[in-house]
């Protein structure tokens, strides 16, 4: 078998949530990861942060960053740019929105995002909005009849539509709603970890029979019951999904965050970890204090090649390892973008 240094150089590598993109002073550092795409968050689920006004000025701000070509920037709307970002050794960028309040109450604003290249969209951050519900609503009342209008708008643009943080019921609904495959891009096993934020078993077996994949996520509450979590313990996700959904069902979702441990201060970091307590997009029972480390071995993005030693470790093959790097989400590219 090739050595698993080879595989990850070889490798398209996506990851399909990248919070930390906001902040241009990492993008090199997923560059030197070996990362070939990743998926930038530019609108949130968050109050005060997911309205029209604020996300119009986030896309503006990446497609000037696009205009700078000492960037090495590459803004991906289709499946033949992510290969073109591999060959010309560039940082591909997906737009993902981390919730569907930026769309408003208005579902030709879908659409606006389409043209501007949104092309994955969560439907849910944590709490309740006008298309559903989130993982941390006690009474999970489902898909609304906006939610349905959502989908199907999505459906019919080709973007990708992403139960990462939201409810079980309303994922649920989601996916029968759903002509295209559902994916939850950051999102781990609650049998490995308890914590709500993570899925079920019978949810990750419905992602895959719809076709979509489950990213693993590296954040050290969402791990494991430990503060600094081992990369083992990340590996025991990655394996509990596989045995779940199949190894062409699991991809990547790491969640590198401007506030986590090595980017902010601890004071920092404790301030945003109040203000998303008080807006209640955060909770104390899902949500552990600062500081946040991930993963022992792959703290930061420039360490993204310990996630392939890893892997051929634990004895998956080449083919399995591409796969759940990118080769997976691609797939679904492929059935969904237009």
């Amino acid at each position: 078998m090739t050595d698993p240094k080879t595989i990850h150089r070889q490798s398209i590598v996506i990851d399909n949530t990248c919070p930390l993109a906001v902040m241009d002073s990492f993008h090199e550092t997923y560059r030197k990861g070996g990362v070939t795409v990743i998926a930038a968050t530019v609108g949130y689920g968050v109050p005060g942060l997911g309205s029209l006004d604020f996300t119009m000025k986030t896309l503006g701000k990446w497609h000037a960053w696009f205009r700078d070509q000492d960037r090495a920037l590459l803004h991906v709307t289709r499946v033949a740019d992510i290969q073109t970002a591999k060959a010309q050794d560039k940082l591909g960028v997906i737009f993902h929105f981390q919730g569907t309040a930026p769309f408003e109450d208005d579902i030709n604003t879908v659409a606006l995002y389409h043209k501007l290249g949104l092309r994955m969209c969560q439907l849910c951050y944590n709490e309740k909005d006008l298309v559903g519900c989130g993982c941390a609503v006690e009474n999970d009342t489902g898909l609304t009849p906006f939610g349905a209008d959502v989908i199907k708008e999505m459906n019919r643009l080709g973007i990708v539509v992403d139960c990462g943080h939201t409810g079980y019921t309303t994922t649920m609904d989601a996916i029968a709603a759903s002509s295209s495959p559902v994916i939850i891009s950051h999102g781990n096993a609650k049998a490995v970890c308890n914590n709500r934020r993570n899925c079920e078993n019978d949810l990750i077996r419905a992602v895959a029979r719809n076709g979509g994949v489950i990213g693993f996520n590296g954040f050290p509450g969402f791990v494991a019951d430990n503060p600094r979590p081992s990369m083992d313990d990340l590996l025991n996700h990655v394996d509990h999904l596989v045995e779940i959904a199949g190894p062409e069902h699991v991809c990547v979702g790491i969640d590198y965050f401007e506030y986590q441990a090595r980017v902010a201060d601890d004071n920092t970091a404790k301030q945003v970890y109040d203000y998303l307590l008080e807006t209640g997009a955060w909770n104390t029972e899902d949500y552990p204090a600062p500081p946040w480390y991930y993963p022992q071995g792959i703290e930061m993005p420039d360490k993204m090649e310990n996630l392939t030693i890893g892997l051929h470790k634990r004895g998956y093959s080449e083919d399995q390892i591409k796969g759940i790097l990118g080769l997976n989400i691609i797939r679904v590219f492929k059935s969904v973008w237009q």
